[in-house]
């Protein structure tokens, strides 16, 4: 008797763990950031929910435009073409982040940036520094070029901007040699400027332009192939209930 009621208390604490375990579990899908991997770099909450707010305004566009969709009320949990707006948000997000990571890593890789510094965080310091800067010279009576402060999509543009420049400048990159043959192909096949009086402007007055139009394809070919190579590890489940928990 003694021993039976041993092991019926034995059971009861081990039920008791796991409802605590499984309390745990919801508790972090609710209000913790579920496991989320870009090429083995943790994204965390912060990043991710900024990415969600950066497509939030194109994926409320793309319902509209595709289905019609009114997005007020229960949008985001209703069923448009088999399409789930939350969900969507979710995978366009990581769509964003995808990219991002991929022109950090590349300019990472170039040595335009060091690995500490592709850090989310670091890139929110840099970003307050450069407003604190420019708040500091306006006050000053100093001139600003630009803005006078970057929203966080601003500054990541900004940056991102910075490092596509560079490696289409770096004489390093071979991939950005552009031979005769091919600027005329370009030139030939779609790639010409033309005036503001309609007509076709001469390769010859435009050929800076489009070499460097032709590059800038070239560069983003070339990042746009690093996201479709992107590994992510992710529970989809889990991220899913946590986006539309922060919506």
């Amino acid at each position: 008797m003694k021993i039976f009621k041993k092991k019926k208390a034995l059971v009861l604490i081990a039920g008791i763990i796991m409802a605590g375990a499984a309390a745990a579990a919801v508790i972090l899908t609710r209000d913790g950031m579920p496991k989320l991997e870009i090429n083995g770099t943790g994204i965390g909450r912060e990043e991710y929910l900024q990415a969600v707010k950066s497509v939030q305004f194109d994926v409320k566009a793309y319902f509209r435009s595709t289905y019609g969709a009114e997005t007020g009320g229960d949008f985001w949990t209703g069923e448009y073409g088999g399409e789930i707006p939350y969900q969507k948000l979710a995978d366009e997000a990581i769509d964003l982040l995808k990219y991002r990571h991929a022109v950090y890593d590349t300019a990472e890789e170039k040595g335009y940036i060091q690995k500490e510094e592709a850090s989310y965080t670091s890139i929110v310091n840099r970003m307050e520094e450069e407003n604190l800067a420019r708040k500091e010279k306006k006050e000053n009576g100093e001139a600003v070029y630009g803005l006078t402060e970057y929203s966080l999509d601003q500054y990541l543009d900004y940056e991102m901007s910075s490092f596509r420049e560079s490696y289409i400048n770096d004489s390093e990159n071979k991939d950005m040699e552009v031979s005769e043959e091919e600027l005329l192909s370009y030139y030939e096949n779609g790639g010409a400027i033309v005036g503001e009086d309609g007509e076709t402007l001469p390769l010859d007055e435009t050929k800076a332009a489009l070499i460097n139009q032709i590059r800038q394809n070239r560069y983003e070919e070339m990042i746009q192939d690093r996201v479709e190579d992107s590994g992510v590890t992710a529970d989809m489940d889990k991220l899913y209930a946590f986006t539309l928990n922060h919506i």
